[in-house]
């Protein structure tokens, strides 16, 4: 790899993270849903997606979002008083804690799991299988890397 090949693959990090989340933050704008930030509209997928689950308690849904119980239970209160989740305690064990999408939360994951297929869709025709084929590897390589990095490994596998 050259410095060149260094400098475009930081500039593409940097530079498309944070357009995708301006692109995401100007949707939502846009949208009835505009009260949530991004980060909010984030729990509400997590939450949404473990729900079908049945594995939408507090330290599921932190993990898979690779936060704190703590800083999950703040957004969480936020997300409660705006109307978009409500909490249920466990029957099985009362100390477990379960969040679940109001009929409000459910609509706007909706219109964000829509938006994310949109983004997605814009893509389809622009690539050949072989490019496809090659792009989905490399985000593969690149998936593992964060993944193992979030964990503390700073990426060596």
């Amino acid at each position: 790899m050259t410095e060149g090949h260094r400098a475009a693959v930081n500039d593409f990090f940097v530079n498309v993270f944070n357009k995708i989340l301006l692109y995401e933050d100007q949707a939502l704008s846009k949208s009835e849903y505009k009260d949530l930030s991004v980060r909010e509209m984030h729990v509400l997928e997590a939450v949404g997606s473990l729900e079908q689950e049945g594995e939408n308690n507090m330290s599921r849904i932190a993990a898979s979002l690779s936060i704190s119980v703590s800083s999950l239970t703040t957004s969480v209160n936020v997300l409660v008083r705006k109307g978009y989740l409500y909490r249920e305690t466990g029957q099985k064990d009362r100390r477990v804690i379960y969040v679940r999408l109001t009929d409000k939360g459910r609509g706007a994951e909706a219109v964000h799991r829509q938006f994310h297929r949109q983004m997605v869709e814009s893509l389809e025709n622009r690539l050949s299988d072989d490019e496809w084929d090659t792009l989905l590897r490399s985000l593969d390589v690149l998936g593992t890397f964060f993944s193992t990095a979030a964990k503390g490994n700073g990426g060596e596998n």
